[in-house]
């Protein structure tokens, strides 16, 4: 039987503490999550399809789950379409950004108690908006004078901010372009996957696309890029920067790989790979605690966490399906995210099921040193400190 479970040399191990799972959810994907930047407790989930599929004339779902009352979520949103990517407001954290598959961006507000499903401000018909599935909403804090936008990126390879100081308005950063040689491509534009913004700095993001490569972008000059990273075979599908330290950030992708970069130098620094893997890696998240660890979960049902302290060649813990329960063939695991106040990681898989696991012995305790977890980080990159 293979093991479902692995305890580190050193101890550390990881515990399924519950299941978030109702009759609504069954059978649909889960595509992203967001836990409330407010209420720790509460998790936000996004079902949906990554693909067109027969569910997307049901609409979509957002249910917010409380690690308190696992058995039943706590409110339920109904959208017009499947839901591909949340996130929370920091500044306001009532507020939840909701990207679908038919191109509508749209802002909830939870503390409102009736017409719940009716969101506050939604982009509709502005001729503007994406026209296409939307695979990520990030809430960027712009400084004092300019408050918190919204960014979104989606397969129209249009990279845009929402301000909504007067309803919703909308500014495009970006159009994405193909690279290199592209005799026969019917199209220029490069398909827009994921986006992330460096720590402390809302001037400069990251995309990654269809076509594998990542670019960095400046968000006040849209004729170029002002780097780009080519390591990946395949789709580029969720690119996170660290928690800690600027320059760095992962990308996972369809190649099978999860890659540590330095934004400052075109080439990867590490390729992580268990070698008996052979499927995609769909999102990996860092340790909001511990500045060298993150986790990645997989389409063969696996979720990994690796700490670049233990190796960079094994994770240091995985949970995979037994044998028995891949007899049915196997469910993919499509979103992850780390919780803020508890040693606890979020998964959900392509039937619906959000599994909540504890990790044991890689509790940082509470009071993260920042400027240890940064340095831990650095050294392992071999990036000198005056960088």
């Amino acid at each position: 039987e293979e093991a479902k479970l692995l305890k580190s040399k050193d101890g550390a191990s990881m515990s399924k503490l519950f299941t978030f799972q109702c009759e609504l959810s069954k059978g649909r994907t889960a595509t992203t999550m967001s836990w409330n930047r407010g209420n720790k407790d509460i998790l936000a989930v996004g079902y949906g399809s990554f693909h067109l599929s027969d569910q997307e004339k049901d609409g979509g779902l957002v249910m917010f789950w409380s690690i308190r009352n696992p058995a039943h979520p706590e409110k339920i949103i109904r959208t017009v379409s499947g839901v591909t990517a949340i996130d929370f407001s920091t500044a306001h954290p009532n507020m939840l950004a909701v990207g679908m598959y038919n191109g509508t961006v749209a802002i909830y507000d939870m503390r409102k108690e009736k017409d719940f499903n009716v969101p506050v401000l939604e982009s509709g018909s502005m001729s503007s908006k994406h026209m296409e599935p939307v695979w990520e909403v990030k809430w960027v804090d712009k400084g004092v004078e300019r408050g918190e936008s919204l960014v979104t990126i989606a397969t129209d390879g249009r990279v845009l901010e929402w301000n909504m100081k007067k309803g919703l308005s909308l500014t495009e950063l970006m159009v994405l372009k193909r690279i290199g040689n592209s005799d026969g491509v019917i199209s220029r534009q490069a398909s827009g996957l994921c986006l992330d913004f460096p720590l402390n700095d809302s001037s400069v993001y990251l995309t990654g696309t269809e076509d594998g490569h990542i670019h960095r972008c400046s968000c006040s000059y849209n004729e170029q890029y002002l780097d780009t990273y080519s390591g990946h075979s395949g789709p580029v599908y969720k690119l996170r920067c660290s928690p800690f330290l600027p320059e760095a950030f992962l990308s996972c992708s369809a190649d099978w790989t999860v890659k540590l970069w330095n934004s400052e130098d075109t080439e990867y620094i590490y390729d992580f790979h268990s070698t008996d893997l052979s499927e995609v890696v769909n999102d990996i998240v860092w340790s909001p605690s511990m500045g060298t660890v993150f986790a990645s979960v997989t389409g063969d049902g696996r979720v990994e966490v690796w700490d670049l302290e233990y190796s960079v060649i094994d994770p240091k813990l995985y949970y995979r399906p037994s044998k028995a329960e891949t007899v049915l063939g196997v469910t993919p695991l499509t979103t992850a995210r780390f919780s803020d106040n508890a040693p606890v990681l979020a998964t959900g898989d392509a039937k619906g099921k959000v599994e909540i696991f504890r990790l044991e012995g890689m509790e940082v305790g509470e009071n993260v040193d920042a400027a240890e977890q940064r340095s831990k980080l650095l050294k392992l990159m071999e990036v000198d400190e005056e960088v």
